[in-house]
Formats: C-alpha cells, structure tokens, sequence
C-alpha cells in the first residue's frame, strides 16, 4: 500500500475514533442511570477510563479526568478503526498463478 493510502485510512480511523467518542460521551447523559443504553456507553467508554485513572486529578468528574479518558477511548477506537480499515490480506500466492 502506498504512502498517501496510508494516510487516508489514517485520517478516516481518527475520524471514526473522534467522532464515536464523541456520540458516546453526548449521548449517555441522555440515558437514565441503570438502563442498558447508559450500561453500554459505559462499557465502551471504559477502557478510555482506565487508562487514565493513574493521571487523576481531582476525581473522575473533573474534565483533566473526562478529556484524558476521552481522548484514551478515541485513540482506542481510532485504533480498531485502522486495524478494520486495512484491507483484505492475501494469504497465498494473490496474482492467481
């Protein structure tokens, strides 16, 4: 793959990664405490959490604590989102000889 492909999927996983953090972060006040929704968002929103947990401020609702873990889970999702949007791999010999 060439340079400025890589650059594209780079660009579009960061994107992907911003934006579905930032759904998730929008959305969940919405939801009532408990509910599945709210568990969900939760649940994605975690690993974002937990990576900065050792960089508390002044507690988890402090926005040093929320722009932390926020930006942890978009690099996370912008991660998963480069690994997806690699394309297919050949596993064999691919010229079809």
């Amino acid at each position: 793959m060439n340079w400025a492909a890589n650059w594209k999927r780079l660009v579009i996983s960061v994107l992907i990664g911003g934006v579905l953090t930032l759904a998730l972060a929008a959305l969940q006040h919405r939801f009532k405490a408990g509910s599945i929704p709210d568990l969900l968002c939760e649940v994605l929103l975690l690993p974002g959490e937990l990576i900065a947990t050792p960089f508390r401020d002044r507690g988890n609702a402090s926005p040093e604590f929320l722009w932390r873990s926020r930006s942890a889970t978009a690099a996370m999702f912008s991660g998963i989102a480069w690994w997806i949007l690699r394309g297919r791999r050949c596993v064999s010999n691919c010229d079809g000889q």
